[in-house]
């Protein structure tokens, strides 16, 4: 029988029936097996793990079926060690199952950074130097001396320090700033409107020194309020000894705007 006899034949339809039945019961099973490994067309969001500990971000990565890994950590002043503040991807990202999640957390150690030299700086110059190089300005300590508004040691506890000398990130420097002596006349700064902070170095620069700080009002976030009201209030017609107490009062910001809802001084 030949080739062509046996095509026209019953046996020759029936065999290729079956063979593409199961040709196409393979392909089938093949297709849903891949889908159901690969979770074909399902999605999750990624959660938001920025201010989790490493241990809660890996129970939530867990419960998503994700993974993870930290890729860098970081000095951040005010926070514990390992906590997260960086994920990628991002919060609401759509992914897969057992995607990685790459986090960035927080280490304790605060970096080792050098003290500039201040000596001779007036402390304006030097709260700004010290600042960007990592330290905090501490207390500023007058002395009486003939280069007025000029730094003359730097210190912490009481102790002299040196430039050069690596302190953590953060630490408080105090400084000696020279002042007149009580026998000389200044007159008295405007502060309305200052931080505290920028009220004291004003007031150092003046020679005088910060008094008591008191409160105007309700304030609801103590960190941006403003002089409001200082005793004595700034008369350039009037001088005072120098090294004299300046109070202020700290109040809301719309309070400096608008004086006229301070309430008169007694």
């Amino acid at each position: 029988m030949s080739f062509l006899q046996f095509v026209k034949t019953k046996v020759f339809w029936k065999h290729t029936a079956s063979m593409l039945g199961i040709t196409l019961v393979v392909v089938i099973a093949v297709g849903f097996s891949l889908k159901w490994y690969t979770h074909f067309g399902e999605e999750i969001k990624v959660p938001d793990l920025r201010g989790k500990t490493l241990s809660q971000a890996e129970q939530i990565i867990n419960s998503q079926m994700l993974r993870y890994q930290v890729v860098d950590s970081v000095y951040v002043e005010g926070k514990d060690p390992g906590i997260v503040v960086e994920q990628d991807p991002p919060l609401g990202a759509s992914v897969k199952e057992q995607r990685t999640i790459y986090l960035t957390i927080t280490k304790g150690n605060a970096p080792q950074v050098k003290l500039p030299n201040l000596i001779d700086m007036t402390l304006r110059q030097a709260t700004q130097v010290l600042q960007n190089a990592g330290f905090t300005l501490g207390k500023v300590i007058p002395r009486t001396d003939l280069a007025v508004n000029v730094i003359l040691e730097m210190q912490a506890n009481g102790l002299p320090l040196f430039p050069g000398k690596a302190f953590s990130r953060g630490t408080a420097i105090d400084l000696v700033v020279g002042i007149m002596n009580a026998d000389s006349l200044v007159t008295v700064p405007d502060l309305t409107g200052l931080s505290a902070e920028e009220a004291r170095i004003m007031l150092y620069e003046s020679s005088l020194n910060l008094g008591s700080i008191f409160y105007e009002g309700a304030i609801s976030d103590t960190t941006s309020a403003l002089v409001v009201r200082q005793r004595p209030v700034m008369n350039p017609d009037e001088l005072v000894n120098a090294a004299s107490l300046v109070d202020i009062w700290l109040g809301d910001p719309k309070l400096v705007q608008d004086k006229n809802l301070i309430p008169p001084q007694e």
